[in-house]
């Protein structure tokens, strides 16, 4: 049977010049297949030689390609969940592990053309993560749409102090959060920072939002899980909102933020779109949760 894939996305981390052989391999391969691959441009100033194909800036990529290629750590997905996320792209992706930890990127460097042939040829597991929408809404009627795929996480400056936070869901209040911050996070998101504020650890195939303040000045508020139809509203409230001295931010992922000022929101709900994350069928939740966080070790 002939695959449907005539064009894949190849994204690596900026400057992973470790990286560059591999990239011509890939190229080699896909279009020995009849395939076309397509660069980022940083991606293809890795290489020292020409690369076949094309270069396509980074936020096309994914619109007219049936699959991606992600070679590089956690963050490096995350950066291109958001942009597919962003765009609207429904494509598949290959992550490829060249950090340290590589919780998501799960397929190793050895295991890249047999992770692309399943691709290509329909038997790659494939996992839906869901994602989330965050809509900042200023004071002054102008609105910032960010998606992540981790988390949105609404924090104090370096120099503040606690911040006073009022959350709800669905227009019913949740609770007023005194702290250094909170954290809205995905099943997905719930092994990140979320699980080092104490957050629990949930399974990317349940439907849920995680609410995790971040050290809140009370023992009583803990982590909620919500369901992920909850549409959450986070107010930041108190004299923070009325103090040029206090330095309120929102971050989306770890890559991008914006300065939260005197009533200004943030609105977060579960994102239309889903990353495809294709995995090696080997590869399984709990045995990453052990290879790569040391769950339940003793």
């Amino acid at each position: 049977m002939t695959s449907p894939i005539r064009r894949v996305g190849i994204v690596a981390k900026p400057g992973l010049t470790e990286a560059a052989d591999l990239l011509g391999k890939i190229g080699t391969w896909l279009t020995a297949r009849g395939i076309t691959p397509c660069y980022e441009p940083d991606t293809a100033a890795l290489a020292s030689a020409p690369l076949p194909g094309e270069v396509r800036e980074a936020q096309y990529l994914g619109r007219d390609e049936q699959l991606m290629i992600v070679l590089g750590g956690d963050g490096t997905l995350l950066g291109t969940a958001g942009r597919l996320g962003t765009g609207g792209y429904d494509v598949p992706v290959v992550a490829v592990n060249f950090g340290s930890l590589g919780f998501l990127t799960e397929v190793r460097v050895t295991e890249v053309f047999e992770a692309l042939t399943q691709a290509l040829d329909g038997t790659a597991h494939e996992e839906r993560r869901m994602m989330l929408e965050a809509i900042v809404r200023r004071a002054d009627g102008t609105e910032l749409r960010h998606i992540s795929l981790n988390d949105v996480v609404i924090t104090k400056g370096a120099l503040s102090r606690m911040i006073d936070l009022v959350a709800s869901a669905d227009g019913q209040l949740i609770a007023r959060f005194k702290a250094d911050g909170l954290i809205v996070a995905s099943p997905t998101g719930s092994t990140a920072y979320n699980l080092s504020a104490g957050g629990p650890i949930v399974h990317p195939g349940v439907d849920a939002l995680v609410l995790t303040p971040i050290a809140p000045h009370t023992l009583t508020n803990r982590p909620v899980v919500l369901p992920a139809s909850a549409a959450l509203d986070v107010v930041v409230a108190g004299e923070a909102a009325r103090s040029s001295r206090e330095e309120t931010y929102v971050t989306f992922d770890g890559q991008v933020g914006d300065m939260l000022g005197p009533g200004d929101s943030v609105a977060i709900h579960r994102a239309p779109y889903a990353l495809r994350l294709l995995k090696p069928a080997s590869h399984g939740y709990f045995q990453v949760l052990r290879q790569k966080l040391r769950w339940a070790e003793r």
